[in-house]
């Protein structure tokens, strides 16, 4: 039998020395015949003639190797063990970041207050994601041109569900001798880490990734705050709300005006509340003094519900603090961004409607407002005798020896 190659083109296979394809027509580069195809493609591409065994180490070593790689072929075990591979890797990786970086935004309302280690987070995350993404990308279409198909055929993907289902066919096939026409049988490549548009590439993709990531934490608690405080179950509906339980009214000297309901969002109806003057005070870090002077324990009427999908949630206490900053010096505190803990065992986040009044504050700046935090469960106002807050602060410095340039603010205080 004489020595065939295939075309370039379409690959059909035709005589090693023709230079035209007799079924297409198109012009033939000089091209090895088929047994030096099947040494030079076994020794330098690891294609579908390799020896080696496949196993999920060898598959993912070769893919990452070849994350940009377009013009070769990978076997059918080589793909599907890849492809086991970045599942668990995926998996792995949402689990341990990514529902992190979906339920928390890197900034809440402006760039200007950046929680920097949501931050590195978020684009460590993307930057993985990505990664695997084009390798797994990349994979498909090599697996294509095993099955002597084009990688064109990916575009498939665009059509809603029948597209799918046939790529998931094609990459399920067998090897096709006719795919080596696929292989480029030059010098071997410069391997895509030493490439600086492969690095650009996947620079631009994680700065996307991490942006849609990052606007959709944000729409998510810009939503949950839409919906904060909305009512889930029936309530009295005379608007104003009399003093309830005698017992818990006879605390009328250490109480709130006689307001009977608070905003969060929305109107929250009270049913009792209980206000505590209290004397915190730390004048110790960066010249600047942050005070609490005030506590208040809310018990609502009724339930309430806040948030929403995974975020949802029910409550039906809310405690305020009230607190004041002097910044003696350019510094950045984040208050509202507090995490608050009880004495009965409930640790909860700052609502996203707390007022507005920390981030970037400049030297000499007075500041105060209120932190909300909702509870989930209350029986009484009398329940939550001490509170734990936590909050960070920081100022920039280009004093790389400045240890205090970084503070965590951890207040505990009795309420009696």
């Amino acid at each position: 039998m004489s020595e065939t190659k295939y075309c370039i083109n379409c690959g059909k296979a035709i005589p090693t020395n023709a230079t035209f394809c007799s079924f297409c027509g198109a012009t033939q580069d000089k091209v090895a015949s088929t047994e030096d195809q099947n040494t030079i493609t076994s020794e330098q591409h690891n294609t579908p003639n390799q020896p080696e065994h496949v196993n999920m180490w060898t598959a993912l070593k070769l893919g990452m190797r070849q994350t940009f790689t377009w013009s070769q072929r990978i076997t059918r075990p080589q793909y599907w063990w890849l492809y086991l591979d970045l599942v668990l890797i995926s998996l792995v990786l949402t689990i341990v970041l990514g529902i992190r970086a979906y339920s928390y935004p890197a900034f809440i309302l402006s760039p200007l207050h950046v929680n920097v280690l949501q931050t590195v987070l978020l684009l460590i995350f993307s930057a993985l994601m990505v990664w695997t993404s084009v390798m797994q990308f990349t994979a498909s279409a090599r697996r294509l041109h095993d099955s002597n198909r084009s990688a064109h055929y990916l575009w498939f993907y665009l059509l809603p569900l029948v597209g799918p289902i046939l790529i998931i066919v094609f990459l399920c096939q067998r090897s096709e001798p006719a795919g080596k026409r696929f292989d480029r049988l030059a010098s071997q490549p410069k391997p895509w880490t030493h490439k600086w548009w492969t690095w650009c590439l996947l620079v631009l993709l994680t700065l996307g990734y991490a942006a849609l990531i990052n606007i959709t934490a944000r729409d998510t608690a810009m939503d949950a705050a839409l919906t904060t405080t909305s009512k889930s179950a029936t309530t009295n509906s005379d608007d104003s709300y009399s003093d309830s339980d005698s017992e818990e009214s006879s605390d009328s000297t250490d109480s709130d005006s006689d307001s009977d309901s608070i905003t969060i969002g929305d109107d929250i109806d009270i049913a009792n509340q209980k206000a505590y003057s209290t004397s915190f005070t730390d004048s110790s870090w960066a010249k600047s003094t942050f005070k609490i002077d005030k506590v208040t324990v809310y018990k609502t009427d009724g339930t309430y519900t806040s948030g929403s999908g995974n975020d949802k949630k029910d409550f039906n206490g809310v405690v305020k603090v009230h607190m004041s900053i002097h910044a003696g010096q350019d510094i950045s505190a984040y208050p509202t961004q507090a995490k608050l803990s009880t004495n009965d065992g409930q640790q909860v986040d700052a609502d996203m409607d707390s007022d507005d009044f920390d981030g970037d504050l400049n030297s000499g700046t007075d500041t105060d407002g209120n932190l909300y935090f909702e509870l989930s469960k209350l029986s009484s106002v009398k329940d939550i005798t001490s509170i734990r807050l936590k909050w960070d602060a920081s100022y920039d410095t280009d004093d790389y020896d400045d240890d205090n340039d970084f503070k965590t603010y951890d207040a505990t205080l009795n309420l009696n």
